[in-house]
């Protein structure tokens, strides 16, 4: 593996270790503690990213305008794309990031900054919200008799695994355990293009190291033009009309003919099923999160109204606003309390 390919997979571990960690400290519900002003601040906050996070933005800013009247905000939010390059091109002081961090970005960062961003969990993703970073979700055919599968099993079922150190690939469904005439049925596999980032989080949480997506993979993309088919639908469609068919989407395309499987971890607990209080909860394998990104070293620290603003977003209040825009959920107070102990160790 040439340094290149090194760099890329320990950027890569980091962000999935990330991701992994949200899932396993979200199992309580409770609201993280009330926001209480350090002190006064004043100064501008430059926000740059995504649009479709815009109205939770406003509520957050509107919310801390109220104890913190010297604050102006400054936002330019044209994509989430612009987020992570605003940051360290110095033009945005934070970046507004609508799904999870790349490891093309992060490996830009660092290129240009000399150290990761930190990269903060400001909302959990939305239960079935379109653009709103919803969960994905197992489909398969009302008449699949499959309920659960593991995340190790859709590993082998969605992954290339040429020479899999724990088994072969699964290709019939009577490789995930289903008898009878469904034994030898193979499994059609159903997707987002791979460069989709809903496939990035779905690989980076669920494949291994430089594993890649099976070949038999069908990629579906959204229909050209502004009335063109959202790709979730489409996979929906194409699932139902396949009796061996399995597909990622989401529960906000399902129809009648097809059913969301309940999906269990690699520690083989119960399965979960993908219901809008798993998550909510973060317990829920496939839950996704939106996040702000900043600078933190102590050559570009961030400024106390910076620190003071992303204080109160992690808080009771700033949690509600997520509660009252209605697209994305609040953030468990586990997870806001990791998120404000890494503001706390920023150099001052």
């Amino acid at each position: 593996m040439n340094s290149s390919s090194v760099m890329l997979y320990r950027i890569s571990s980091i962000v999935c270790f990330a991701v992994l960690l949200h899932r396993a400290a979200g199992a309580q519900s409770a609201d993280p503690p009330s926001y209480q002003a350090t002190h006064q601040v004043s100064g501008a906050i430059h926000t740059w990213g995504s649009p479709q996070m815009g109205d939770l933005l406003r509520r957050y800013e509107d919310g801390f305008h109220k104890v913190q009247p010297s604050v102006k905000f400054l936002d330019d939010l044209k994509s989430t794309v612009t987020a992570v390059a605003g940051v360290y091109t110095g033009r945005a002081d934070i970046g507004l990031l609508g799904r999870e961090i790349w490891p093309i970005e992060v490996q830009a960062f660092e290129s240009v900054e000399g150290h990761a961003p930190l990269v903060l969990e400001v909302a959990t993703g939305s239960f079935d919200v379109p653009k709103s970073t919803f969960a994905l979700m197992i489909f398969v055919p009302k008449s699949n008799p499959i309920a659960s599968l593991s995340t190790q099993q859709l590993e082998h079922i969605f992954g290339n695994l040429e020479t899999p150190p724990e088994g072969k690939p699964m290709w019939t469904w009577g490789d995930v355990g289903l008898k009878g005439a469904w034994a030898t049925r193979p499994i059609h596999l159903y997707g987002f293009n791979v460069d989709n980032d809903k496939s990035q989080i779905f690989s980076r949480l669920i494949f291994k190291k430089d594993e890649r997506w099976n070949c038999g993979l069908r990629e579906i993309s959204n229909g050209l033009g502004p009335s063109g088919a959202d790709a979730g639908d489409l996979i929906v469609q194409a699932v139902a009309e396949d009796p061996d068919g399995i597909g990622i989407s989401n529960v906000h395309y399902a129809t009648p003919d097809v059913k969301a499987l309940a999906i269990s971890t690699r520690n083989n607990g119960a399965p979960i099923a993908p219901t809008r209080e798993s998550v909510a909860a973060n317990s829920y394998p496939l839950t996704r999160a939106v996040y702000m990104v900043l600078n933190s070293d102590s050559i570009h620290p961030p400024s106390a109204a910076m620190i003071e603003f992303l204080r109160f977003v992690l808080s009771r209040q700033g949690q509600e606003a997520v509660r009252q825009e209605g697209n994305y959920l609040p953030l468990t107070a586990d997870v806001a309390a990791r998120q404000l102990r890494e503001l706390a160790a920023l150099p001052k």
